[in-house]
This record gives structure tokens, sequence and C-alpha cells, in this order.
């Protein structure tokens, strides 16, 4: 906060009013910084103690979103509805509310509620939001590892399949697996496949 401070008035010659949110567990830092020759204040909100309505209220989306970050942790899947139904009443257009349900879906994620879009009283094309896009990404990752493992079960025997099962849970990248699971197929020994494995990505050792 110290550090910010400083930069922020030195480039814009004024010192900025600075407000911690704190969302976590237990009690909250205290309202300062102190070291032997320097003391830096700040505000801190205790958001727990915060009702969530007090955001939620707003006409303005962003500050409606906040609110699932006020209010008690027990609260938040009724929090989070509140938010939700209150962003699709005040956001017409269908690209921004993808966009706010993006936000919404993050958030929520930080205190392990999952939201559901099919209640929202207006349609909103999920496809456009992040969550179905990494959603459709990670499955298209599983589908792929599925498919290398059941190939080397069939062409080179099932301890083959576990020896390469540990490769695999390592590889994130779609393109990289796609790669593995042609040289499954154009490999006509089990070596032959290793080799060409490790030729494109010595890293990765079976």
């Amino acid at each position: 906060m110290l550090i910010y401070s400083l930069a922020i008035k030195e480039k814009f010659g004024q010192k900025p009013v600075q407000i911690i949110l704190f969302v976590g567990k237990g009690n909250p830092p205290l309202p300062f910084f102190k070291d032997e020759f320097t003391i830096h204040k700040f505000i801190v909100l205790d958001m727990k103690k915060i009702n969530p309505d007090e955001f939620i209220k707003s006409d303005k989306p962003e500050e409606v979103i906040v609110g699932i970050l006020a209010g008690k942790f027990k609260d938040k899947p009724q929090t989070i509805e509140k938010v939700k139904e209150r962003t699709v009443e005040i956001v017409k257009n269908e690209k921004e509310i993808a966009k706010y349900i993006d936000g919404i879906s993050f958030l929520a994620g930080l205190f392990d509620v999952k939201i559901e879009v099919k209640p929202m009283p207006i349609q909103v094309d999920i496809r456009k939001t992040f969550l179905y896009k990494w959603g459709k990404e990670e499955g298209l990752k599983e589908g792929l590892k599925k498919a290398i493992l059941l190939d080397i079960k069939s062409k080179f025997g099932s301890s083959k399949a576990k020896q390469i099962k540990n490769l695999l849970d390592k590889i994130n990248d779609i393109n990289h697996l796609e790669k593995i699971k042609k040289e499954v197929i154009r490999a006509e020994t089990w070596e032959n496949f290793v080799k060409s494995i490790k030729n494109s990505n010595s890293k990765n050792k079976i």
C-alpha cells in the first residue's frame, strides 16, 4: 500500500485514498503499516460486516457484482443469486450480460459456489462466457488423453498405456496431445512411438 501510494503521488501529484476490502476469514489487517521510520495509514473494510444489499441496490452492474464480496460466508449462495438477478435486471445487452456473468462466476468461485445460467430471466449464450470456453477446452483435453490411452492399449498393450499415462497427465496443450495421437497411429512399434515423442518434446520422459 505504501509503495502504491508513493508511486501514484509521484505520477499524479496527489495522494490517493486507499481502501482494503477484506474478504477473508478471521480478523482484518490493521489499517496502517509501520516501521522504524515510517507510518502509512489506509482504510480497511471488513466486507463480512457490510450488507450485500448496499451494493446490489446500485444501478451500476460493476457495483452490484461487488456485493458478492460482502456479507457472511454462509449467505454467499443467496447473495450470488441476488447479484445475478439484479445484473440481468439492469443490463439488457446480451454480450454485456455474458461479460458480467464471467465476473460473477469468477467471484463465486472464490467462495466455492457454482452458479447456474439457465434460471436467468433472459436468454444468455453461455458459449460466450469464459467458463464455457474453459470447460469445453478441458473436455477436449480429457477426451484426447482417453483416446490416446485406448489407442496405445489396443496397439501396444495395457502396460504401455500405464507408462504413458503419467506423461499425458502433465500435458495441457491440445496441439501437443493431438500430435501424440497421430504418432500413436503412425508408429509401427512402441520404440518408434517413444522415439517420436522424445523428439517432439525432449523434456518429457516416458
